[in-house]
């Protein structure tokens, strides 16, 4: 078991995974009676994209296994920080690929700030900091790799697992 110790979403850190939304900050691109609104913080491809809402519980912060996707995924925390496993994919084509606990990284998203997971990224489910919490997520639906018909996660190697702890 790899303990994975969170951090902070940082740009820079996240940016082999895809990219880090951060709180807006400089002069808002646009803005009326009310608001401030900042256009073009980051890049949604694909088409077709689904909206969903997952409620998160915390439960022991173990991750034993991820999942992947062929585009982009796009993560945004609503009632809480959540908690985001990553690990670098290597050939989307490869259906015997399985992500490495070694590579493991795991970011703290605080509401406010998003991801977009690049295509091929693995990636756990989202886990709430400390209380369960909502968070909604963009993709596309895609079929299951071949060979992994059953489902899209997928064990880490040598069933390795890694826990995380919010520093």
């Amino acid at each position: 078991m790899r303990q994975l110790m969170s951090r902070a979403l940082d740009k820079d850190a996240f940016a082999p995974f895809g990219q880090a939304v951060m709180e807006p900050t400089g002069a808002p691109s646009s803005a009326g009676k009310g608001f401030d609104c900042w256009f073009n913080v980051a890049e949604l491809t694909g088409t077709n994209l689904k909206l969903g809402q997952v409620v998160a519980h915390r439960g022991d912060g173990t991750v034993a296994a991820m999942e992947r996707h062929p585009d982009i995924e796009f993560l945004v925390p609503i009632t809480g920080p959540i908690i985001q496993v990553v690990a670098p994919g290597r050939d989307l084509a490869d259906a015997t690929e399985q992500p490495r606990a070694d590579e493991a990284i795991a970011f703290v998203l605080q509401p406010g700030e998003a991801v977009v997971v690049a295509p091929g990224v693995w990636h756990s489910a989202a886990m709430p900091v400390a209380e369960e919490t909502l968070y909604m997520f963009a993709g596309l639906p895609h079929a299951p790799e071949p060979g992994r018909e059953a489902s899209p996660w997928i064990n880490f190697e040598r069933d390795s697992k890694v826990t995380t702890t919010n520093r």
